[in-house]
């Protein structure tokens, strides 16, 4: 991501963008994890990524529209746990980046049952 300034341009890496989501997801409340499909989640642990799963970012005319795949705790309210990270992740992005942010898509891919 490229911000242009009168002093030059600033350029925030699509990484280090998704670990700041990652970081964000994984203290909201009623998140169990960041969803991915196996062969993505298998490449991304044995690379240290396993923050960045289930994270897309693209950037449009209106800023960065961000797309996540979660999976919440059993019991909790999905609207709820949903709805509160859209908000976090949009306040981490726009303090730590100075980014416009557009969309933020939150999709719910699994709940997390308690092992007994």
């Amino acid at each position: 991501m490229l911000i242009q300034n009168v002093l030059g341009s600033i350029a925030i890496s699509k990484d280090a963008i998704s670990n700041i989501i990652g970081k964000t997801a994984t203290a909201t409340m009623g998140i169990a994890s960041m969803s991915t499909g196996v062969v993505e989640g298998i490449t991304n642990k044995l690379s240290r990524k396993s923050l960045q799963n289930g994270i897309e970012l693209h950037v449009t005319e209106s800023g960065l529209d961000v797309d996540l795949s979660i999976v919440v705790h059993y019991g909790t309210k999905m609207y709820d746990v949903g709805r509160e990270l859209q908000k976090n992740v949009r306040e981490a992005i726009e303090k730590y980046t100075g980014l416009s942010i557009g969309m933020i898509n939150v999709k719910v891919q699994g709940i997390s049952l308690p092992i007994h």
